[in-house]
């Protein structure tokens, strides 16, 4: 298939990853200290985008360890100062620059890293930009807005030859530490079946117009998604509403909880880079169940559950198990599972030890991308209500031409995403 911005074969992809998954990739004399600034001992600075409620954790990791937070970008004024007096304050001096837009903290030459805080629907198009920018990227979970951005930003990692990390330090740290092993020596039998409790699929935004705040760029924070006015709770960071509810920044909390658990079962599976070939409706002649649920080429079924019933569960042929027992099997002897890089640490000092020695950190962006597209896909299926079938090769879905205008959406001028 011919390859373009948005139409792009999955063939290349799981192939190009296959031959450089562990290689080195470039360094570039800055890191080195070949220039004279930052060699590999010293801290990579770093410029931190979006610090509302997620952002400001990441302000946190990124202004201490072995980074060193030269900058903050955020369209909200007030924020980006608070944002900047809390770096100053760490570091004891007033030498942290405020970014009106991020394209001024990627034209900084001195800058290693962006790590970006911000909505979903900025993440892709900001992460491409880096890219090309030459920067290095820690982007938060859920990795992308639609499916073709799953692929768009994947490529730009790849073609720019960055090493870019997706969030989501649970995936390894809270799941699949254990999980993996348990599933992958065989200590359940063949899994057959999985449960995955996080809450519901996004929804259409319909909230009054509110008076924009002084020093908000409102028009900035609404980005590609369609222009639509103020309200406080469109764009609150609330873990438990605000924009992560609304289908046209986000795929709801199906997807922002859906990157820590739907993710940790499939790295579990060593699922983490194969797509569904059919997503389910409940209650429904191939899917009697009343979860909504993913199937795999292998015949496992992945549900959705949105009702507290289980936490993280798989049902194998010899047993089963859920994140919640207290008591859980054991693995039938060492497996061979993919790790942070590194002393063992956190994803964040996984991405470090990556940055300086220019390999693909734990949660690359492919495993991501992949992750947000299951948790897309069913977004796609709660809205349709109906059976789909989906094709990774081909990266469409099966005579449902309705659905195939979902992979991508409309992108509002001059905020489109190009490679």
């Amino acid at each position: 298939m011919k390859k373009n911005k948005q139409n792009i074969s999955r063939r290349g992809f799981l192939a190009a990853g296959a031959a450089t998954i562990a290689a080195p990739l470039f360094l570039p004399g800055r890191i080195l200290g070949l220039d004279g600034t930052t060699p590999p001992n010293e801290k990579l600075t770093t410029a931190v985008v979006g610090v509302g409620n997620r952002g400001r954790d990441l302000l946190h990791v990124f202004r201490t360890r072995k980074y060193q937070c030269i900058g903050v970008c955020d369209c909200f004024k007030q924020r980006a100062e608070n944002a900047c007096n809390t770096v100053n304050q760490q570091y004891n001096n007033q030498d942290c620059l405020i970014f009106p837009k991020y394209e001024d903290a990627l034209a900084h030459e001195k800058l290693d890293i962006i790590a970006i805080g911000t909505p979903d629907h900025w993440h892709t198009k900001i992460t491409v930009e880096a890219c090309k920018a030459g920067k290095d990227v820690f982007c938060e979970k859920p990795l992308t807005l639609t499916l073709a951005e799953g692929l768009q930003i994947v490529e730009a990692a790849r073609k720019y030859n960055r090493v870019a990390s997706s969030g989501s330090q649970r995936v390894w740290e809270d799941y699949g530490h254990y999980m993996a092993p348990i599933i992958q020596s065989g200590a359940i039998g063949k899994v057959k079946e999985v449960f995955c409790g996080v809450n519901g699929p996004p929804k259409t935004c319909y909230l009054p117009e509110q008076r924009v705040p002084d020093g908000l760029d409102w028009d900035r924070w609404l980005g590609q998604a369609p222009l639509a006015p103020y309200n406080e709770e469109r764009m609150s960071g609330n873990y438990g509403g605000g924009w992560r509810q609304f289908e046209e920044y986000g795929n709801g909390f199906l997807a922002d909880w859906g990157a820590h658990k739907f993710g940790g079962a499939l790295y579990a599976l060593g699922l983490d880079l194969e797509d569904p070939v059919e997503i389910l409706p409940a209650n429904t002649e191939n899917n009697p169940a009343k979860y909504f649920c993913a199937v795999f080429k292998n015949g496992l079924r992945m549900y959705h559950v949105n009702d507290g019933a289980h936490d993280v569960r798989f049902v194998g042929t010899e047993g089963s198990f859920d994140h919640r027992d207290p008591v859980k099997p054991k693995p039938l002897g060492p497996v061979n599972i993919r790790r942070y890089s590194g002393p063992q640490g956190d994803i964040y000092d996984d991405f470090d030890f990556c940055v300086r020695n220019r390999l693909r950190p734990f949660q690359d962006l492919e495993y991501g991308a992949r992750t947000a597209a299951f948790c897309q896909l069913m977004a796609i299926c709660y809205k349709l209500n109906r059976p789909l079938k989906w094709n990774q090769e081909k990266y469409r879905f099966e005579n449902d031409e309705q659905a195939n205008r979902m992979i991508t959406r409309p992108q509002r001028t001059p905020f489109g995403i190009e490679v």
